[in-house]
């Protein structure tokens, strides 16, 4: 009897095994054919930077989370609407090379006409809908959104120049001039095994939303500035600093158009020969300023006078040094009256005032006069570094217009090293305040 019984579990078991595998295998197939479809006939001929979403990645990757932590999305409240759109595997958004790099475009299958109407009216802001026969166009009241669709696709392009993309938009529409699915750039893409991708000639990166962080890492071009080292040498901040950064790198020898900023004129040309390939910026702790506090009032005789009133404010403690030929630097600034009796003009940066030394390798601009000046140097092999400690931003409530924007994140660490002379590697960590959740869902 037991040994029947045994048989009989085996028996079942074997089923069972038999059956997972078997839908597991379907599964797989189901993914990887829809994965294979989403790269065909999607993108544009003229296509240049790419940038990949993986959507079934990223819901696996949040399907792991909420195991982890349903208590935090059952009490998350997130508004939807019916898109009238089939979501697929990947979503490409890109530039191609006969429009800005500021322009980008998207195509997507279509469920419900009714509902994709809807949705780019709310979401979207689609004001206006042109009938065009076989398809409907649309555009928002800026001209920064357009849209056109039809019974299966719909496609939409965002520029922020507000182009015309009406005939890429149409190539994407009839399915003609579109990129193979063979192309190098979308064998590129489909090898990497992240939620994000791009790819941009030669160049590719990755990115992954992580429990309460966000990672970004890739390559790009040195095409519009010189780096010169493999090792960089940047003043040591205060390790208190709330903002660290230092960028060693010059721009390419070549011409600017002269740059105008309020009613005053300054040529990069000129300003770049007294350049030494070095700036860097650290803020600090809160520091006192000075200024005078201008108004108004009516004296015995109706008259009114000017009254001048000093008062002492709290401002970030900011300093920057641009490595450089100190006194050409300053001689031109003054010429230009961007610089006057070792100031920066306050109609030009109104917020603060910012002090100007000349401190021998370069120049010094700071909110703080007189300030204690070290000359501690250290190796690095990031010619570019950013770290932000946003939590200490907040703090001092400097920038009441920000908070709203940085309320969710902690801190952010960006980083650039030269792997070739033709290209550099960067690597960008967004940190969340929360580190058990999914990044993704914390910027919802």
């Amino acid at each position: 009897m037991l040994k029947t019984h045994r048989n009989k579990f085996k028996r079942i078991a074997t089923i069972t095994a038999a059956v997972v595998l078997l839908l597991l295998l379907i599964a797989y197939s189901y993914l990887s054919l829809r994965r294979y479809n989403t790269y065909k006939n999607t993108i544009h001929a003229d296509a240049e930077f790419i940038i990949q979403l993986d959507v079934d990645r990223l819901y696996s990757s949040l399907a792991m989370d909420y195991l982890s932590n349903p208590s935090y999305y059952r009490k998350k409240s997130i508004s939807s609407i019916e898109s009238g759109l089939k979501i697929p595997s990947q979503i490409f958004v890109y530039t191609v090379k006969s429009k800005s790099a500021q322009t980008f475009f998207c195509t997507l299958s279509v469920i419900d006409t009714l509902s994709l109407k809807l949705f780019a009216k709310q979401k979207l802001g689609i004001t206006s809908f042109r009938n065009e026969g076989q398809y409907v166009t649309g555009s928002n009241a800026n001209g920064r959104f357009t849209i056109a669709f039809n019974a299966d696709n719909f496609v939409v392009g965002y520029s922020q120049n507000a182009e015309n993309v009406h005939d890429v938009l149409i190539d994407l529409l009839k399915k003609q001039n579109l990129l193979s699915a063979d192309d190098h750039r979308l064998t590129k893409l489909k090898a990497l095994k992240s939620h994000l991708a791009y790819v941009l000639n030669d160049f590719v990166g990755t990115g992954d939303f992580k429990n309460g962080q966000l990672h970004l890492e890739g390559d790009f071009s040195t095409e519009h500035f010189v780096v010169k080292d493999k090792v960089f040498n940047h003043r040591v901040f205060d390790k208190n600093a709330i903002v660290k950064m230092w960028f060693s790198a010059a721009p390419f020898n070549k011409s600017y158009a002269t740059v105008k900023l309020k009613s005053y004129n300054l040529a990069p040309d000129s300003l770049l020969k007294y350049y030494d390939g070095y700036v860097d910026l650290e803020m600090g702790n809160l520091v006192s300023q000075t200024d005078t506090v201008v108004t108004y009032e009516y004296n015995d005789n109706f008259e009114k006078e000017e009254t001048l009133t000093p008062r002492t404010v709290k401002v970030p403690g900011i300093n920057s040094v641009i490595a450089g030929n100190a006194v050409g630097l300053n001689n031109y600034l003054s010429r230009a009256n961007v610089i006057a009796k070792d100031k920066v003009n306050k109609e030009l940066f109104p917020l603060y005032q910012l002090y100007v030394e000349n401190n021998g390798d370069g120049l010094m601009l700071s909110t703080e006069q007189n300030r204690m000046k070290s000359d501690l140097r250290k190796d690095s092999p990031y010619f570019f570094y950013l770290d932000v400690d946003f939590e200490k931003l907040k703090a001092q409530g400097q920038f009441p217009v920000f908070e709203k924007y940085i309320s969710l994140w902690s801190r952010l660490i960006v980083k650039a090293n030269p792997e070739t002379s033709q290209k550099n590697h960067f690597e960008l960590d967004l940190h969340f305040k929360r580190k058990d959740i999914n990044a993704f869902m914390q910027l919802q």
